[in-house]
């Protein structure tokens, strides 16, 4: 383990008593299954999560559980990093929003289990991603409950621009084979340019700088 590395992300390590917090939580989440090798990676990345109180890293464990998570998943310490990092009455709101969205209570369970980071987006972030794939009329709910890594994207510099040109390259009969919305979303730049871009740069190469955020 890198302690520079740490001490440096957290100094806060320096002003807590690490036996009664760091280190019984460590030896809890081993006794849940998590591997070495995971702790130590969040350790480095998201130190604050091994100084809550470990009475709390319990609880959090319990409703990670109760959720149906894998405790073999390679998620679950992810999980266990989300919900620690909500208060329970943020968690309340985004059940809330991702209910008044469309959302079943099955459908944010499954969210939850493929992408606990889901959570961690922000409250707008989540309604105006949703929002846009729906109105495009090409994906309903259940797709993006399926694909919930689509709603971490850039709305305004990757999914509208790209959403734009397929519009006009399908409405001029312009795509020889038709790719899923999914594939589209997470091609690469370059990837999107070569593909979409470049073999009709006539019909859509002003749309895509226009459509570009400045």
């Amino acid at each position: 383990m890198d302690a520079p590395m740490v001490l440096k992300r957290s100094g806060l390590f320096l002003c807590y008593d690490l036996a009664k917090s760091m280190i019984p939580n460590i030896e809890f989440m081993k006794s849940c299954g998590i591997s070495s090798s995971q702790i130590t990676h969040h350790l480095c990345k998201y130190p604050r999560l091994f100084l809550h109180k470990p009475t709390m890293i319990r609880e959090n464990v319990k409703r990670v559980d109760e959720m149906g998570f894998d405790r073999k998943s390679k998620l679950f310490l992810e999980a266990i990093r989300i919900i620690s990092s909500m208060t329970i009455e943020n968690w309340k709101l985004k059940l809330v929003l991702l209910k008044s969205l469309g959302f079943s209570e099955d459908d944010i369970l499954s969210v939850f289990r493929r992408q606990p980071q889901f959570f961690a987006l922000s409250e707008s972030k989540i309604k105006d991603t949703t929002q846009l794939f729906l109105t495009t009329g090409k994906c309903d709910i259940s797709y993006v409950v399926n694909n919930p890594d689509l709603l971490g994207q850039s709305v305004e510099s990757r999914l509208k621009p790209r959403l734009r040109i397929l519009d006009v390259l399908e409405s001029r009969n312009l795509l020889l084979k038709k790719r899923s919305l999914a594939t589209v979303c997470r091609m690469t730049d370059k990837k999107f340019s070569e593909k979409y871009l470049l073999p009709h740069s006539d019909e859509v190469g002003e749309l895509f700088v226009a459509t570009r955020p400045r």
